[in-house]
């Protein structure tokens, strides 16, 4: 495995986790089940487990490798707890040099500037170290929290996707933003 970035932020440390951290992520989820379902695809029991989270997290490394997918943990400062998620996936190289963006955050951190921290940091590092040209990133327009953020990092919105996503076992329409990188060569 190539040595993966750790992005550090006031609060924050942001790291692409290996399978010895499979606890820390099942923690997470754990702790998170009930805020995080209205967001999220129906889980079944199997994603509580540990060896669920050890395949996950190694599969994440395999992204990385490959360089098809950043998929970070965002952890407090002595790394014992995630607080939220920062993932950049199905990056595509060539004409589009894009990629979509996916999150979450503890619950208990909410409304607390971690998430735009997290994300900011996360971003800055899409746009400068892997030189990406455009992140896009959707949200349900329920969601007005992920509405306001997105605005504040600078995402434009793009349109309607009907029918985009199935979330909490419905499938849902989403708005469609992105955010261009202004210095990309």
């Amino acid at each position: 495995m190539k040595k993966s970035p750790i992005i550090e932020t006031e609060r924050t440390v942001l790291e692409i986790l290996t399978p010895e951290h499979a606890e820390l992520m099942r923690q997470y989820y754990l702790d998170n089940t009930d805020f995080l379902s209205q967001w999220e695809p129906l889980r079944d029991e199997k994603f509580l487990t540990k060896s669920l989270w050890e395949n996950q997290l190694q599969e994440n490394v395999d992204l990385y490798n490959d360089e098809n997918g950043f998929r970070f943990s965002a952890l407090n400062q002595d790394r014992t707890k995630v607080l939220g998620i920062c993932n950049f996936n199905n990056i595509i190289r060539g004409v589009f040099q894009a990629c979509h963006l996916g999150y979450s955050i503890d619950s208990r951190y909410q409304g607390k500037g971690y998430m735009f921290e997290i994300l900011n940091a996360g971003i800055q590092y899409m746009f400068d170290d892997i030189n990406l040209h455009r992140i896009m990133a959707n949200y349900m327009p329920c969601n007005k929290r992920s509405e306001n953020i997105l605005n504040r990092l600078g995402f434009e919105k793009e349109g309607v996707a009907k029918s985009y996503l199935k979330i909490a076992g419905k499938w849902q329409d989403h708005i469609l933003t992105s955010k261009i990188n202004p210095f990309f060569k």
